[in-house]
């Protein structure tokens, strides 16, 4: 059973006077253990691919399978609990709560999922932390970081829940080439270390050529 599959999904968006085809009957697949780069011009759909993967936007046909589970037909509450349990996310602008500290930034996704009691978070969060270098920046608030400390801050945030898919878009993007070469090697260590599945989004083919397969997107189009 892959961890995630897709059958012709198709997305459009209305503008003012026109409909966008953001993607066209896209089938797509990943094994586990495997880290893939979705790339493409800006425009072509990789985010809403990506979004559509994840459960966070709803195409407008196909459908897609996590873990062996259909999504379609479950309520907000059932889609909610399937996202959680199912995915870490990590985006480029990091989403941080830039005032809260980098312990509870990396919790937050430990007080929505009801399956891990609380009594492990404290555990979970000082493992993600150690794995990846922040041990030392736990009291410290999110502000107060730099650009690669508040990325792997968001990594640690997407991977302390110990979901079996990891989804980024553009993780490298504001990073230096030092700081980015660092997130794609814990990436790929979470891919061929921990048997997780990782699908980035990224401009920078520097990134994908590090990846075991490249997905190239035009038009909407998986080509």
């Amino acid at each position: 059973m892959r961890p995630i599959e897709a059958r012709a999904l198709s997305k459009s968006f209305a503008a003012r006077d026109y409909t966008v085809r953001a993607v066209k009957n896209a089938d797509f697949s990943a094994e586990e253990g495997e880290i893939a780069a979705i790339v493409g011009p800006s425009g072509s759909g990789k985010s809403t691919l990506l979004n559509m993967l994840g459960l966070v936007l709803a195409p407008d046909s196909g459908e897609v399978t996590v873990c062996g589970t259909s999504p379609a037909g479950m309520n907000d509450r059932r889609l909610s609990a399937l996202r959680n349990a199912s995915f870490g996310y990590i985006t480029q602008d990091f989403s941080l709560l830039d005032d809260e500290t980098v312990y509870t930034n990396i919790r937050l996704p430990l007080i929505y999922n009801r399956s891990i009691r609380r009594s492990e978070h404290r555990e979970r969060i000082l493992a993600a932390a150690e794995s990846l270098g922040l041990s030392d920046k736990l009291k410290r608030k999110a502000s107060r970081l730099s650009g690669g400390e508040r990325q792997r801050t968001a990594i640690a945030r997407a991977i302390v829940c110990g979901q079996p898919i990891i989804l980024a878009d553009e993780p490298t993007g504001s990073l230096d080439a030092e700081n980015r070469d660092r997130v794609v090697e814990i990436l790929a260590g979470l891919a061929r270390r921990d048997g997780r599945t990782v699908l980035i989004v990224t401009h920078d083919m520097t990134v994908a050529e590090r990846c075991d397969r490249i997905i190239r997107m035009k038009d909407g189009e998986i080509l």
